[in-house]
């Protein structure tokens, strides 16, 4: 499903509320998808659809006021990383934001890490050999279960794959990433011969002709 992009929008540095004319965002539009200006290098989350012709962000707009066009991107992963298709506008920002999350992920397989819990072969094993508040693993069928001892049981706090399914994860998104590069650069011709770089502080994509 391609982004929707019918009509204009309106923003109001500082408001959350986006105004647009010609838009029918009731039946195509929700909670969650990502809103973004043509032109602009900032996505924002949509926290309400409101009706045909308003909906509402989750944080007040932070560029300039203004009335164009726009794309509300409606494609993501399970993990919510969003997907591009052909004909998409403002891919580069896109990419952007999916790198960001796809940072945040591996950030939070970084914490989960940083737990010095043992791996055990069963929740009673970890039970018995944890005290009150400790963690302890359970491998499951290639997926590593976090488990939390609370008063002597084992509650679950989580799910990560082993570090092959992980690897398998990567290489499939490397592959990914070669797939949108290309896409973007087909999409803009004047790009072929550059090479680029997601800034994730500023927030923007980074070309450089090579």
């Amino acid at each position: 499903m391609a982004q929707y992009k019918a009509g204009t929008a309106t923003v109001v540095n500082g408001s959350p509320v986006v105004s647009g004319s010609g838009t029918q965002w009731l039946a195509n539009v929700q909670a969650g998808d990502s809103f973004v200006m043509a032109g602009a290098s900032l996505v924002y989350d949509v926290a309400s659809v409101d009706s045909d012709t308003q909906i509402t962000l989750t944080a007040p707009y932070g560029g300039t006021g203004k009335t164009g066009a726009y794309a509300i991107q409606r494609d993501f992963t399970t993990d919510g990383i969003p997907e591009m298709a052909q004909g998409d506008i403002e891919t580069a920002a896109i990419f952007t934001r999916a790198m960001r999350k796809l940072q945040g992920l591996l950030g939070q397989l970084g914490g989960v890490a940083g737990t010095g819990a043992t791996i055990y072969p069963s929740i009673a094993a970890g039970e018995s050999a944890t005290s009150d508040t400790e963690y302890f693993w359970v491998s499951d069928s290639g997926i590593l279960k976090l488990y939390q001892n609370q008063t002597g049981t084992g509650v679950e706090q989580g799910e990560y794959p082993n570090s092959t399914a992980l690897q398998t994860a990567i290489d499939a998104f490397t592959g990914g990433e070669s797939r949108i590069i290309a896409l973007i650069q087909s999409l803009h011709p004047e790009l072929l011969g550059t090479t680029f770089y997601a800034d994730f502080v500023a927030q923007s994509y980074i070309q450089e002709d090579v």
